[in-house]
Parts: structure tokens; sequence; C-alpha cells
């Protein structure tokens, strides 16, 4: 209680500012009416007048209490106002989550963003990597529009609501304020369907965004020409334009004076813009806890205002000059990064010292930092949940708690250690020159290690949690990195300052940047593959992250600060050998239980497998459009269930939308074997390529097998599970037939509990004439459809051989015809389409009964 009473007089925004973002958190959790805010509002602020007339006696307790509720009642109402804003957006409630076309009217309100094109074929198959100058063709521009008619019928009616709006192409120069008319294809942000995956409708959310409109042409982006718009600006449209125009300029600069493959690291790092970054880069980014110092934040803004004091030390400037500089260095800084909020919180940071010092009055960082809080909770209550701002403040608030206690007041042991101090000092004055600067560079490092390790400790529950990835190795490449980063930074600014100067004098400052980012790309390279320098992991639960931070303040609020460590330690450690064992456990599975799970992957296939609890497989991995060869899709579902070990991946062809996420599960999952059809592997192309060489790379053993041997050839192999010998390979025959891949198809036959799981890949004729010259499974089972469901493959000839009860569909937009559902359904069976219900979840227990789930309709 004494500690609380030093905080409310030392701390008060600390104080405040907990409250205010419980406040936010209550409302989107427990999601209270307005009024029970109200009321709470007016009955503290009535207490609050009622002890101010009392004596002050004895009622200092019951004043932090009600300034307490108050704050927490005042943020609490904001929020549900902002929530309710949200919700009254007119167009929510004439859109689906399914495409249309649609023509549309708006005004741009926010600076657009240039990234590389998604669906861009170019990266994924020349075998290259690293930050390239992108082509123009491979660019895609992202508009927000606050949303004023939509084309319903044959005339435009009047709606609200704000778009996300992606353009194949670059329209950047477009800026807020502008007005557009927009033709593409609408629609809500779509509901998660898969377990695991993020809720893209929370995001949009936070950043006020109600739906999405693909514009797969420039020629349907046209700007529309108002009368007199200079007049018509609002000051919001005008900073916005300002602020723009700042970053395109600096944009270009950079473009023009970096390296071409520095140019995606550049704009990252000295703008913010991280759009352009490849996929490789963004990953290594990631595993080695290194994406904060290319994601401008208060670092970036701190080194630069750190520069701008010895600049102006060195100029001799005033003290009001020197702060009216370092003013003028903060705006232009937030103006050129889109005023990002991590730029916002160190510019309020900066304010209060400023303001501070202006009046002679003492500042405490952590109250400053809560000032910071308070005001973007206020102005942006969403962004609360966003991780950003969470690690943002986390890390900050870590940098200023964590250096090592001072002693206070003049104890013995205080005598002694300032004794010897002294000591160390004489000793230390004796040194030589070099002596003394390898040293003070021992002591800088440890130094930096410690607080680089502090931050790393105390983020990782979030960062775990958010991106599934613990990086050990950050602690050390941070510190690395750090001193590399701030000459690049610096050069990185000169090089937009000198280019809109005069731009000849911007080449010098450009060179330095490439060369020092070439140095950190290198870095972060051979960090990236230090063999346990990351791991992949399944995220703990909220209420396991939520335990932890809890458990943190606890520690903090009960023991004195120089009895903190020890305790701190040992909690961690608990905490994390228990979230680790928790997280890495599979999730259930009844005794005697087949589950497969059917990943919707959209026009692919990607099916896990479990015979038991323990053990996982999956048959094929890919999915259309995967140029890349990421495995995100398949990541997420895998670590739902607690998943870091594949007993082997079976694959059923060499079409790439059967496996071309096998790379990226190779990265993130132990994997003990690859079972193919004859010859798969053998084939042409880059993804068969890079797929041959990542096996390789990580030994992982191939075996192959067909129908006339079964697993007999491969039963000296320890890979291959007793259960998988239980089923049958019912295609292809030893010799292959001289017809595509598809009619070459692994056909897999699973028996459980005298039901049948039939697997057919993307059979097709003549390969579907041979399967079914063969014994017929058992009838009333399960059978994904060859071929995800097309209509053209015969699949009627597989089906009155199958007969099964249930038919998956494991496929996209075109799997989720009625014509699809017609055809499989004719022999009686029930069908279900991942493109439709989301992921599937069979179960056959040691009955034989079957039950079936659907993420979207019945989620487990």
């Amino acid at each position: 209680m004494k500690k609380l009473h030093a905080l409310t007089w030392q701390q008060p925004l600390t104080l405040l500012a907990a409250f205010a973002w419980a406040g936010v958190g209550i409302d989107r959790t427990m999601d209270l009416d307005s009024s029970v805010w109200l009321t709470l509002l007016v009955g503290s602020a009535a207490g609050l007048l009622v002890c101010a007339r009392l004596p002050q006696r004895g009622e200092g307790h019951w004043r932090v209490a009600l300034a307490g509720i108050l704050v927490l009642s005042l943020f609490g109402l904001r929020n549900h106002r902002v929530t309710e804003a949200y919700m009254e957006a007119s167009v929510l409630h004439v859109l689906s989550d399914h495409a249309e076309p649609m023509i549309l009217t708006g005004t741009v309100d926010r600076p657009s963003r240039l990234q590389r094109d998604p669906l861009d074929a170019m990266e994924g198959w020349n075998g290259g990597g690293g930050n390239r100058a992108v082509a123009e063709g491979s660019f895609q521009t992202i508009l927000q529009v606050a949303i004023e008619t939509l084309r319903i019928g044959f005339e435009p009616q009047p709606f609200s609501g704000r778009v996300l709006v992606r353009v194949d192409g670059d329209c950047a120069d477009l800026r807020p304020g502008d007005a557009v008319k927009l033709l593409g294809q609408i629609s809500l942000f779509a509901p998660p369907t898969n377990p695991g995956q993020r809720d893209l409708r929370e995001w949009a959310a936070r950043n006020d965004l109600h739906c999405t409109l693909l514009v797969d042409d420039l020629e349907n982006v046209s700007q529309l020409e108002v009368p007199d718009a200079a007049l018509e600006y609002s000051w919001w449209q005008r900073g916005g334009r300002v602020v723009a125009g700042l970053a395109a300029s600096a944009r270009e600069s950079v473009l023009q004076q970096i390296a071409p493959e520095q140019q995606g690291l550049a704009l990252a790092l000295v703008l913010g813009q991280r759009d352009l970054l490849d996929r490789e880069t963004s990953e290594s980014l990631l595993v080695t806890g290194t994406a904060h110092l290319l994601s401008v934040s208060g670092l970036h803004l701190g080194i630069l205002l750190v520069l701008a004091r010895i600049i102006a030390g060195l100029l001799r400037l005033p003290l009001s000059l020197q702060w009216i500089f370092l003013a003028a260095v903060t705006v232009f800084y937030v103006a050129i990064t889109g005023g990002r909020p991590p730029v916002l919180r160190a510019a309020i940071l900066l304010a209060t010292v400023i303001l501070s010092t202006a009046t002679a009055r003492p500042h405490h960082p952590i109250n400053s930092l809560s000032l910071a809080a308070l005001l973007l909770a206020w102005w942006m209550p969403a962004a609360v949940f966003s991780v950003g701002m969470q690690l943002s403040f986390l890390a900050v608030a870590t940098l200023l708690t964590c250096g090592r206690p001072r002693s206070r007041g003049q104890t013995l042991a205080s005598q002694s250690v300032n004794l010897e101090n002294q000591f160390d000092q004489l000793a230390l004055a004796s040194m030589g020159r070099m002596q003394r600067w390898l040293r003070w560079c021992g002591g800088a490092a440890m130094a930096a290690l410690w607080y680089s390790g502090c931050v790393s400790a105390i983020t990782l529950p979030i960062v775990w949690d958010q991106f599934h990835v613990v990086s050990p190795i950050s602690v050390l490449v941070n510190v690395v990195l750090s001193p590399l980063m701030v000459v690049a930074l610096s050069a990185g600014v000169s090089t937009v300052l000198a280019g809109w100067i005069f731009a000849p004098l911007a080449a010098l400052p450009g060179w330095i940047c490439s060369q020092f980012l070439n140095v950190m790309r290198w870095v972060i390279d051979i960090a990236a593959g230090t063999p346990g320098g990351h791991w992949w992991l399944p995220s703990p639960t909220a209420a396991w992250v939520a335990a932890f931070y809890l458990g943190l303040l606890l520690i903090v609020a009960v023991l004195a600060r120089g009895r903190r460590r020890t305790p701190l330690v040992i909690w961690f450690t608990v905490w994390f050998t228990s979230a680790w064992w928790t997280a890495t456990t599979p999730s259930p599975l009844p005794a005697n239980t087949y589950e497969a799970t059917f990943v919707d992957v959209g026009h692919g296939t990607a099916a896990i497998l479990r015979p038991s609890q323990d053990e996982i497989w999956m048959y094929d991995c890919g999915w259309m459009g995967n140029f890349h060869q990421s495995s995100r899709k398949v990541d997420d579902v895998l670590w739902s269930m607690g998943v870091t070990r594949l007993r082997g991946i079976i694959l059923s062809h060499a079409d790439a939308d059967h496996f071309n996420a096998l790379p990226g599960l190779v990265e993130r999952f132990s994997i003990g074997c690859i079972i193919t059809p004859p010859d798969m592997l053998a084939g042409e192309g880059a993804m068969l390529r890079r797929t041959r060489h990542v096996i390789a790379e990580h030994g992982i053993p191939v075996i192959e097998v067909d129908r006339d041997s079964g697993w007999g050839s491969n039963r000296e192999s320890d890979h291959a599970a007793p259960w998988l010998r239980e089923g049958r390979v019912l295609h292809p025959p030893a010799e292959l037939l001289d017809a595509s891949d598809n009619a070459n198809s692994l056909v897999l036959a699973i028996e459980h509990g005298d039901r049948s799981l039939l697997l057919p890949g993307d059979l097709e004729p003549p390969g579907t004439a041979v399967l079914i010259s063969t014994p017929r499974p058992r009838p009333g089972g399960v059978m994904m459809a060859p071929h995800h469901g097309s209509l053209r493959m015969d699949a009627d000839a597989v089906l009155q051989w199958a007969r099964p009860r249930q038919s998956i569909v494991s496929g996209g937009k075109r799997a989720g015809k009625p014509e699809v559902t017609e055809m499989l359904s004719a022999a009686g069976g029930t069908v279900h389409v991942t493109a439709i219900e989301g992921a599937i979840r069979v179960r056959i227990d040691a009955n034989g009964q079957v039950e079936i789930c659907s993420w979207l309709v019945d989620p487990w």
C-alpha cells in the first residue's frame, strides 16, 4: 500500500495510464453498455467532488481509487464510442465476404503505399533473392479510401465506410484528399477459415477499415476533377498531402542513391516503408529478432536526436535554440515516416522533456512514457491491442528500468562500494590509452548485452505468441547491428536531405548507407542460418502470456529493486519451461481414433493425418499461387495442434499446388521422411529443383512407393510407420503410365474401424480406369474428391467405385460451385467443400463412426 501511495505522487501518469489501458481492455472483452460506463464515470466524478470537500487526512486512498475508476470508465467509454462508430458504417450492411464487382467513388484519406506484388512470380522462379530493385510491373499500390457512393443496380447510392484498395500497378501519386472512382472486386474482410489463423477483421477494425477492393488494372482507377479542390481540403487532408509528398520524395531520393540490392532495407530503415522487402529478408529479420531495427520507431528518432544534439553543440547554439532545433528534427522525421505511432510516442516523450526543461521542472522517464500511452490510447484506443504498440512500449519501459540499481543513502555497504569504485578509477587512470579504450569498449559491450537480454526476455511472451518464434541469438545480433544501424540510418537521412538540396551531394551518404546495409545484411544472414539460433514453436495461450506479465508485476510491486533479480530469473525460467511444455504437447485425440484435417488452402491440397495423438503425417502440402513456396497456411494449423515434428509427408504427384509448401515446412518443422510415387522428384522446373535442394540440405530420406510393391521394398526403413503399412497404396503401378503426372497420382486408402479414408490426389484418366479396375475399398467411408472436385476428370467413375458416404473437396472458388456439389452427391453421399466451410476435420473411431466438423460452421 505504501508503494501504491508513493506511485501516486512520484509517477501519477503511470497509474492513470494503467487504468486507461485497463478500461479499453475491459470494454473490448466484456462489451459493456455505454450506460454502465456513464454510470461509473458520473459516480466516480461525484465521489471525487465529495472527497475534495472532506479533510485531507485518511482520504488519499479513496481519491486514488476514484480517480482510477474515473479514468478507467472514461477510456472504456471512449473505446465503446469508437467501436460503435465503426459498426455504424452502412457498407457493412450491404456487402458480404464473397467478392463481387463494384464501382465506387470516394476520397483518399491516407498516404498511399507501394509494395511488392504478392503474385509476382519472378522472384520465386529466378532462383535469386535478397533486396533487388523491383520492376515496374511488380508494384502494387495500397490505398485507403473513404467511401462516398457504391453502384447498386444502375445508380450510385451514398454509403459510409472505409475501404482498403489494392491496385495492381503504381498509382502512388494519389494523395489524401483526392477524389477517385474505382472499379474492382469488393468484399468484407473474411473470417479465418483455418484453426490458428489470424483474424483480419480485428486488424481491419483497429485501422478503421470495413472492406477491401481489388483493382486488377490501372485503367480502373480514375481521379475525379473537383472544382476548387484546394479550398475544400480539410486541415487533416492538407497535413496528409504534405506528409505523403515528403514521404514520396524521400523514397525517390533513397531509390536513386542506394544500391539496388539494398533499396528495400534502406526504405525500411530510414522511412519505415517495409512493403518493398522481399519475403526471405523479412523472414530473416523475424528469426533473428532484428525486425524492430528496420521498423521505424522511437529508437530511430532517438538516434537522430542524439546526433542532432551533437551538431547543435558543435554549432554552439543557445539552449533554447537547441530545443527548437530538436523539435524541428522531430517534426521532420514524423512527417517523412508517415506519423507512425512509435514515432509519435517518441515525439511525445521529447515534448515532455522539452516542456519540463523549459519550465525548470523535473520529469520521470516512465511518467513521460505513460503520458504517451495515455494520449495514444485516447487517440486510437484500438491500437492498444496492436502487437507493435505493445512491444514498443514494453521495450522502452524495459530500457528505462533495467539499469543496475544505484545506492541511495550512505550505508556501510554503500560506503564500501564507493571506496572500491574510487580504487577502480585510480587503477583505470594508471592504464595506457589503448587499455582504457579496450576496457571502455568491453564495459559498453557488456552493458549493451545486458539491455538487449532484458528487452528480449520481457518481450519474448508476446513475440512468441504472435510470431511463433523464439530467437535467443537476437540478444547478440542486436548488439552487433546497433552501431552499424546508427551509421546506416544517419547516412540514409543525410541522403534524403542532400537529395532535396542538391542531388549530386547525396551520392556519398548513399554509398555509405549501402555499404553498411550490406554488412548488416551479411550479419543477419549468418545469424538466420546459425543452428539453434532460433526455434519455430507453437505459441502459448493468451492465458499463459497474461500470467507471465501478472507475475512480473507482482514481483516488481512486492520486492524492493535490489532484491528482484533472482526472483525474476526464477519466474522467467519456470514460466518458459511450463509454457513450452504445454504449447508443444499435441492437442488431445480420443483413443483408437483416426483424424484427418483438410486445411483450407484455396486451390490445392494439404491434409494433416493423425493416427494417434503424437504421430502426425501430411498428405500433400501446396496450393496454387504459392510462388514463394511459403507454408504459412499450413503452419498455423499445425501450431494450433501443438505440432513441432512430422513423421513424414506423402506427396501425391509433381503438380506445384500439391508440394510447393514443402520448403517452408522443412524450415519450421522436423520431418522424418518424404514418401512419393516413383521418380516424382526427378522432374524439371524451378520449384522441383528447390524442393530437391531443401530435402538434400536437411538430409530427409525419400521413400518411393507404388501399388505393386506397396511398403514392402521399404520395410528396412525406420521411417515407415506401422499404420501406413496397414493402409494400401492403390495407385500408381510399378510401371508408370505413359501419361501426365496427374494420372500417376499416389492414391492412398487408409482403413480404420471398418471405414476407409481415400486420398486420390489429382487422379485423372487414364489413371482413373486403372484405379477402378482394382478391388474396391469398403463402402461408407470418406473420400477426398480427385482433382479438387473437377467436373472434367471422370470423378463419377471413382465415386461409383469407392461408394463414399462423405466427400471432401479441397479447392478454391471453382470448387464452391453448385455443379460440383451436385456431381459429387449424385451417389447419395454428403459433400463438404473447404472453400465454403473452411478447414474440415474428419474423425473415425474404432467402431467406424465418422464425425465431420467444419471450421466456419462448427469450429473445434
